[in-house]
Order: C-alpha cells, then structure tokens, then sequence
C-alpha cells in the first residue's frame, strides 16, 4: 500500500488529520489530471467539489477502494467527470469536426502470413497424437528436461 492509500484508510476510519495529509499528497495529481479542461473551467472549483466529494465518500462506512493508489484514480476520475459535466453546462466543450480529426498511422486489419498458417497447422497436426501417446508412457513423460523440449519446434 502506498503513503496516499493508508493516509485514506485512515481518512476511512474518521481521522480529520489523515484527510489533510491525503489532500495534501492527492491535490498536486488530480490538478495535473484536469490541465486538459484547464481553459473549459474552474480548475480550483472542481479540485474543491472533487475534495468535498472524497470527504463524503470516506465517511460512507459501507464502501471500499482497492488497489494501488486507489483513492487517488478514484478522486481523479471524480474529478474528470465532474470537470466534463462542468464544461457541459457552461457549453464550453469542443469537438473536432470529422474532417479534422487525424489519420490513423496503422493498418486496422494486418496482412494474414500463410506460410505462419501452414507452420501452426503442421505443429497441430503433430501434437494431436501427443496426449495419447503420453497417457501411456506415464510417469516417463516427466523425464524430459525443459532444455530438450524448448529445442523442438511443435513438441
């Protein structure tokens, strides 16, 4: 667990001290994170609502974060939505019109390679005799060391 997700588990358990830290560990990131909406809204009242919104979900006893950093992805998806339901009422949301928007460098299907094709269907037609062959062998099968059979091509 990091210093932010302890700081918010004490925050969870209604220590007023721990969400200063939290606040002060969380704000520099969730700011950073809302720069794209930076000339769309108020970036402080949002980092303010999203703060506000941290507090009343820390004291709601019945809910949980886990994982890495938690609180922090959390508060900052919090504070990307309400940014672009921010940006929404004051109509200061900008598409890029179709023709603008830019041309995808990669081809979206690749070329298939058949002689791969060929190669994966002969490995295929090898291993299906595998399994049979190695039910009856038993325990011998397990006497091949790793080396030897990354050397061979399909098993």
């Amino acid at each position: 667990m990091t210093v932010i997700d302890l700081a918010f588990g004490r925050v969870c358990g209604g220590d007023r001290e721990a969400f200063a830290e939290w606040m002060g560990r969380a704000e520099r990131p969730i700011r950073a994170s809302l720069r794209p909406f930076a000339r769309a809204v108020d970036v402080e009242s949002v980092v303010q609502e999203t703060l506000l919104r941290m507090w009343v979900f820390a004291q709601d006893r019945g809910l949980e974060l886990t994982g890495e950093n938690a609180s922090l992805r959390f508060a900052i998806g919090i504070a990307r939505n309400v940014a672009r339901s921010e940006a929404r009422r004051l109509q200061r949301q900008r598409f890029l019109p179709p023709e603008d928007l830019p041309e995808v460098p990669v081809d979206p299907d690749p070329v298939p390679d058949p002689r791969l094709r060929a190669l994966i269907r002969e490995c295929l037609k090898r291993l299906a005799g595998k399994p049979r062959a190695r039910s009856r062998r038993g325990s011998r099968a397990s006497a091949v060391s790793p080396t030897s059979r990354s050397r061979r091509s399909c098993g």
